[in-house]
């Protein structure tokens, strides 16, 4: 039971970020959308939409990053409990650190300054490293 909880967990979060970056980001906030003033309330809605999916995808990912790593310490296989607890490490830095203070920076409306720039590289690059992180859990999944 523990290895198939194992895969699930982790096979459901890299599905889950993939369709986040692949296709809810991407429909939601779409070019015609992107290109838009950062005052317009399309763009200001798509954002607060992208944002809210980031937020509950984030608690996801710390609530069965954490399964995971119970489960191969369970089955004695203590190794393939780092690439879950990285990619949870990842999801608290992004629900704690980056996804507030890129909020703060919309409300306060300094979303033009390049630090919200680097913020939002550093968001999307964690999402990314999260997914590498849970193909290798994957990959090296317990027997």
């Amino acid at each position: 039971m523990a290895r198939f909880l194992y895969r699930l967990s982790c096979g459901s979060l890299f599905g889950a970020q993939l369709f986040f970056a692949a296709v809810a980001a991407q429909v939601v906030f779409p070019r015609d959308v992107a290109a838009l003033p950062r005052e317009h309330p399309r763009r200001q809605l798509a954002a607060d939409l992208v944002g809210s999916m980031l937020t509950r995808l984030d608690a996801a990912t710390l609530a069965l990053t954490a399964l995971a790593v119970v489960c191969a310490i369970a089955l004695g296989r203590p190794r393939n409990a780092i690439a879950p607890l990285l990619a949870g490490l990842c999801a608290a830095i992004s629900a704690l650190a980056v996804t507030p203070a890129i909020q703060s920076m919309r409300a306060a409306a300094e979303t033009t300054s390049g630090r919200f720039g680097l913020l939002h590289g550093l968001s999307s690059a964690l999402l990314l490293l999260q997914m590498i992180l849970l193909a290798v859990a994957l990959w090296r999944a317990p027997e």
